[in-house]
């Protein structure tokens, strides 16, 4: 079983049924906090994926203190077939960041964790275009097997707003998980505004006080 097969799955399970209408007020929650594009924007696609990203792996359930990923586990996991236990509990391990791309070489994909500082290569990825050396992204490594492979939602923030982010990262490097998601939501938001205000540049928003 492949990751994005066993994300499909997870997905199935908890957006069905008594979850329909939990993920109706996730959707209202996602973009009412991170801004709504309209959906023939070029935009709409990446910020789909963000909020499916965000509520499979982020989000608590209502109902429970476990987001989708670690409920399945615990639901379903002591009943799967070995290989596919393996793929679940590797979905549980994912490394969501701010991360620098390094390079590529061959078909394997070289970046850095910018918080950890922690080094990774995505072998063979099946996702090697639109990189460019030095960029800055926010994205998801998740462990399949012996190696990692990227999820789906990618955001990508200006060169120019590197320096920002690092001093930022610098204020949560030692603190928990929570700041961390905090940081990567903020950033997130910053780069929907860099859309909606195309004709300002992007250090006026990447700030500690945005004008917009």
């Amino acid at each position: 079983m492949r990751v994005d097969e066993g994300l499909e799955k997870i997905l199935r399970k908890y957006s069905e049924g008594g979850f329909y209408e939990e993920v109706k007020a996730a959707k209202d929650e996602f973009f009412n906090r991170a801004g709504k594009v309209a959906e023939g924007s070029d935009l709409f696609e990446g910020q789909m994926k963000a909020f499916l990203d965000w509520y499979l792996f982020d989000r608590p359930l209502n109902q429970f203190d476990l987001c989708p990923v670690k409920m399945y586990m615990f639901e379903e996991g002591k009943n799967l077939p070995d290989e596919e236990r393996a793929v679940f509990e590797g979905i549980t391990r994912s490394v969501h960041s701010i991360f620098e791309f390094l390079k590529i070489k061959g078909s394997d994909v070289y970046v850095k964790d910018m918080v950890t500082g922690e080094k990774y290569v995505i072998e063979e990825s099946e996702i090697r275009d639109g990189f460019s050396k030095g960029d800055v992204f926010e994205g998801r490594l998740i462990p399949s097997g012996d190696r990692y492979v990227f999820g789906e939602s990618f955001i990508f923030h200006p060169l120019s707003s590197k320096p920002f982010i690092k001093k930022q990262i610098k204020q949560i490097k030692y603190l928990d998980d929570k700041q961390r998601l905090r940081l990567i939501h903020k950033l997130s938001i910053m780069k929907l505004k860099t859309h909606q205000y195309s004709h300002i540049d992007a250090k006026h928003i990447y700030t500690e006080s945005p004008v917009f």
